[in-house]
């Protein structure tokens, strides 16, 4: 299994990019290139956005809310999703009338955190599910991204590796890794109008809280688990098998298959 040091990917205008391949499955290794996360692509340059396209990113799953996206853009990704050179697939988790409203970031109470996070898979419902089965279908690396990179990213891809067959602990050091990359993201979110709310941040209650994911990921087992989920929100059998199948195999030996 990799370390986290060996799975950041330094993109020019970014922090908090790291590939999910290289983490321990439940008989295996997570491959490169399926699933890397991050925080939100407008401060990536040309020169970033070249490194992104390098590995194999053709399918982004943008977490951020409609106005919160309508108001901070799209950045150098703007003109490749309107082409439809990368597939743009629109997720909103939180479902309040301003992200500020969120409150994860602003108290320090994993239940609450961890009670956040499962209204997070709530509101995304079908909608996360039927961007993930799109995903299943794909032969492309898909990068998923909020703002920070932290929560609602966090969510997604703890959901990606529970079908992949992480455990629980696995799960949790990858959320927790954040931490060594957040304060220049925050940083240099604040600046921007979106996120005024980080001006003057909590900076305990804004690191990312195992506690809080094993309450999360509790909670999911509790529903059935990753996949149990995935099936109740609409994707068929098939498909969450497919899922499996992605998670398992990397997206260019996929490519160079077919």
């Amino acid at each position: 299994m990799d370390t986290v040091d060996e799975r950041w990917i330094d993109l020019d205008g970014m922090h908090n990019v790291r590939d999910l391949g290289g983490l321990q499955l439940d008989d295996g290794v997570m491959p490169r290139h399926v699933v890397l996360r991050g925080e939100t692509v407008v401060h990536l340059t040309e020169r970033g956005l070249e490194g992104l396209l390098d590995q194999g990113v053709e399918r982004v799953l943008d977490l951020r809310e409609p106005a919160e996206a309508a108001e901070d853009g799209f950045g150098p990704l703007s003109d490749l999703y309107r082409s439809g050179e990368i597939a743009h697939e629109r997720v909103p988790l939180v479902g309040l009338p301003s992200i500020s409203e969120d409150p994860v970031g602003h108290v320090r109470h994993p239940h609450v955190v961890a009670d956040s996070y499962a209204r997070y898979l709530e509101q995304g419902g079908f909608h996360l599910s039927a961007a993930l089965s799109r995903f299943a279908w794909s032969q492309s690396a898909m990068f998923v991204h909020c703002a920070v990179g932290k929560d609602r990213t966090g969510v997604v891809c703890a959901l990606l590796l529970k079908v992949a067959g992480a455990s629980d602990d696995t799960v949790v050091a990858d959320y927790v890794a954040t931490a060594q990359r957040l304060t220049p993201v925050i940083t240099r979110l604040a600046e921007r109008p979106a996120y005024q709310h980080l001006v003057d941040p909590d900076w305990v209650a804004q690191q990312p809280s195992a506690e809080a994911m094993h309450l999360f990921l509790a909670e999911l087992g509790a529903r059935g688990g990753a996949s149990r989920w995935l099936l109740d929100h609409g994707m068929d059998p098939d498909t969450r098998d497919l899922l499996e199948l992605r998670l398992r195999t990397s997206s260019r030996d996929v490519a160079a298959a077919s």
